[in-house]
Order: C-alpha cells, then sequence, then structure tokens
C-alpha cells in the first residue's frame, strides 16, 4: 500500500465520513463505520483499502481493524494520520474542545467562589452570572472577576467614590467604568444582595451604586428635602430662599461640600416623597428629609450633617421599609416615629395590599413584627398621611 493509492478520489467520501467519525468521538478509532451509496468505483477502491471484496453499495468498516493495518502498512501512520494526510488538514478532538471550553469557562466562576467564599449570596450570584452570559463575552474573565471580587469584599464599607473603588480593585481609575465586564458583574451581585432586578438604566445603576456606599459622581444623586437651612454662601442662601417659601430642595453631595447644613431640634426623616409634599402643603414648619426608598449615599451625607438633632423616622410598614429603618437606626442614627406595633394595627383600616418577601424583625418593636406576621397587610406611608401630619408642627 502506498501513500499515493491512498489519495484515489475514488476513497475520497469514504475519508470524509472517517474524518467526521473521528473528530465526533475524540479521535478514538472504535467501533464501526457503514459507508453507503458506493459506486462501482468506490466499492473497487475500498476493496483495496480493507484488502478484502467489496460486492454490495454498503460496506462496514472496523476502524479499530483498518487502524491496525494502516499502521503497518500505509507509510504513514495509523487511521488519524493517514485521515490528516489525505484530507489535507489536521483533524481536531471535537469532545475534547468542549471539555477544554467548558473548564476554561467554569475557571473564573471557581475563581470567584474562592475569592468570596461564605457570601449569602454568592450561589444565586453565580448562577445569574452564567445565565447572563457577561463572562463568556469578556475579554480576560479571570481578571474581571478578580476586580469585582476585589471590589464586593470592599462593600459595604465606608463611602467612597468609584474611582477611589476602582484603583483600589482593579489598580486603575477606570477599573470599575459602565461598560465593564467588573462593573457589571459588582451590580449583578449588589442586585441580588439587595433582592432586586438587575438595573438596566444609567440612573438605576448610579442609583445602586449609590445605595451601595459608592459614589459615582458629586451631582447626579439628590436627596429631596424641606426646611432645611445653611450657614453661609450661595447654597445656603438658596437654602434659606426655598425653607421661607415652603419650597422643597434637592441637595447634592456637590451642595454638602459647599455649605454646612444647621442642626435644627427635630427633622422628620420620611421614606416617600409624598409625605414631604404633604408637609410642604400643610406649611409644616418641622424640617424634612426624605430617603425615596432606599437612602442614597447623599441621604445618608445629609442625615450625618444633621447629627445632633432628633432624627424621627417613618417609613411603610412593609419588610423593605422595616430593613430600611434597621439600616437608617444602625448607620445614621434615627429613631423611628410612630412605628410601633399599634401604629401599625391602627393604619389596617383599608389596607388589602398583602406583605410579600421574606420577613425583617424590626429591632426597636418586637410588637410591630409580630403583628406584621399576624395580619400580613402592607401599609404604606401614604396610608397613615393624616396621623403624621398631626404630630407634626
Amino acid at each position: 500500500m502506498t501513500v499515493d493509492w491512498l489519495d484515489d478520489p475514488a476513497l475520497r467520501r469514504v475519508w470524509e465520513v472517517l474524518r467526521e467519525r473521528l473528530e465526533s468521538r475524540g479521535l478514538r478509532a472504535e467501533g464501526r463505520v457503514v459507508v453507503g451509496g458506493l459506486s462501482r468505483e468506490e466499492r473497487h477502491a475500498v476493496a483495496g483499502l480493507l484488502g478484502r471484496s467489496v460486492t454490495r453499495e454498503r460496506v462496514a468498516i472496523d476502524l479499530a481493524d483498518l487502524d491496525a493495518d494502516l499502521a503497518a502498512r500505509s507509510g504513514v501512520g495509523g487511521l488519524v494520520a493517514v485521515v490528516e494526510h489525505v484530507t489535507g488538514a489536521a483533524l481536531r478532538d471535537r469532545p475534547g474542545e468542549r471539555a477544554r471550553h467548558a473548564v476554561q469557562r467554569e475557571a473564573p466562576v471557581e475563581l470567584a467562589r474562592t475569592l468570596l467564599a461564605g457570601r449569602p449570596w454568592l450561589e444565586v450570584w453565580l448562577e445569574d452570572v452564567r445565565r447572563s452570559g457577561v463572562l463568556t463575552r469578556a475579554t480576560d474573565a479571570a481578571a474581571a472577576v478578580r476586580t469585582a471580587a476585589a471590589a464586593l469584599v470592599r462593600l459595604p464599607g465606608p463611602a467612597l467614590s468609584r474611582t477611589e473603588l476602582a484603583v483600589a480593585a482593579g489598580g486603575h481609575a477606570h477599573a470599575l467604568d459602565d461598560g465593564t465586564t467588573a462593573a457589571a458583574l459588582v451590580l449583578r451581585a449588589l442586585a441580588v444582595h439587595a433582592g432586586e432586578p438587575v438595573p438596566t438604566t444609567t440612573s438605576g445603576r448610579r442609583d445602586l451604586w449609590e445605595r451601595s456606599g459608592v459614589r459615582v459622581d458629586l451631582v447626579s444623586a439628590t436627596c429631596l428635602t424641606l426646611g432645611l437651612r445653611g450657614h453661609t454662601g450661595s447654597v445656603a442662601a438658596r437654602l434659606g430662599l426655598a425653607a421661607d417659601a415652603g419650597d422643597p430642595v434637592h441637595l447634592t453631595a456637590w451642595d454638602l461640600r459647599r455649605c454646612s447644613l444647621r442642626v435644627p431640634e427635630v427633622v422628620l426623616v420620611c421614606e416617600n416623597p409624598r409625605v414631604l409634599e404633604a408637609v410642604a402643603e400643610r406649611g409644616g414648619r418641622t424640617p424634612v428629609v426624605c430617603t425615596s426608598g432606599q437612602p442614597a449615599l447623599v441621604v445618608l451625607d445629609v442625615l450625618a450633617a444633621l447629627q445632633g438633632a432628633e432624627l424621627r423616622y417613618h417609613g411603610d410598614f412593609d419588610w423593605a421599609g422595616v430593613a430600611i429603618a434597621n439600616r437608617l437606626r444602625a448607620v445614621a442614627g434615627v429613631t423611628p416615629w410612630r412605628m410601633t406595633g399599634a401604629d401599625y394595627e391602627r393604619g389596617l383600616a383599608g389596607a388589602t395590599l398583602p406583605l410579600t418577601g421574606a420577613p425583617v424583625e424590626p429591632e426597636w418593636d418586637a410588637e410591630l413584627g409580630a403583628a406584621m406576621r399576624h395580619h400580613r397587610i402592607a401599609v404604606h406611608e401614604e396610608a397613615v398621611l393624616s396621623d403624621l401630619l398631626d404630630g407634626i408642627v
């Protein structure tokens, strides 16, 4: 048997069938392959290849026998070597490629699992990352995971800018910019931790960063306020005019850098803008700070600037509202106001919205938690608005 004879065009279809079989089975010369529809020329060529007569249009080829025969007589090598020679291209181990790709795809996930071991949200986050395909599209998935993990281990923590976090976690100021894989990973983890969908808008992403203690910039995020005053400067002048007129003001971190706030005796801290709006409509003199749901970093900045005042907090009687109150008690020193079990039960009249989500224990009043678990009805601030307004000067 010579190499030239193996190149017989009448064997071309047989070699292609053998090539497909070998590539699909990890280059193993095992089992049998049936080639059908053989012409007279092909039958003659196959008979010469196999060393036996082929009289029908179909022939079964034992790959192990052919491999041994070719290794002994071809002068090229076994079946794999001969197929590569006559087809002019190296064979691909497709199962091996898939296995290696799976290992490569899973390696960044395993790295994240190691770097963030012990986080209660870890497995939910990793499953979300797998479904999203964010790592499969990354140029360097492992580097993105290392940067994201280094950022996540610092959160929550002392407030810092996203640029500062990027330098600390990724080694340069743009490591967590919008559009980077590392930023996408961090935001997905923060969303899982917060129990909410991954934000899809620029404002939504900025809000999630801010609520996690990371300042994106000094001017985008705002804190809705009413009746606050400052000491000196243009910001204080603007606050004074608004307070005199009874107009709400959105304060930014930029404003707080340019103006120190005067500290009143009492400040109402509410969760929903409608409460602040109602106080303004009534012409109330008590200053109000609104968290607008989960407090962003600038809200915490405002509350920090008002330390020394009695910060009376009221929010929704649902599990998210309880979680916000717990957080503000811990980080801002607020005192829950009109948020006892009795206050909740007074607000139940006409309320029908069921409580959803995992229960959160109110750290200031166990009876409130027991009442909420018993009735399983949410009572939002707007439903008790008249009661709140009656308690505000």
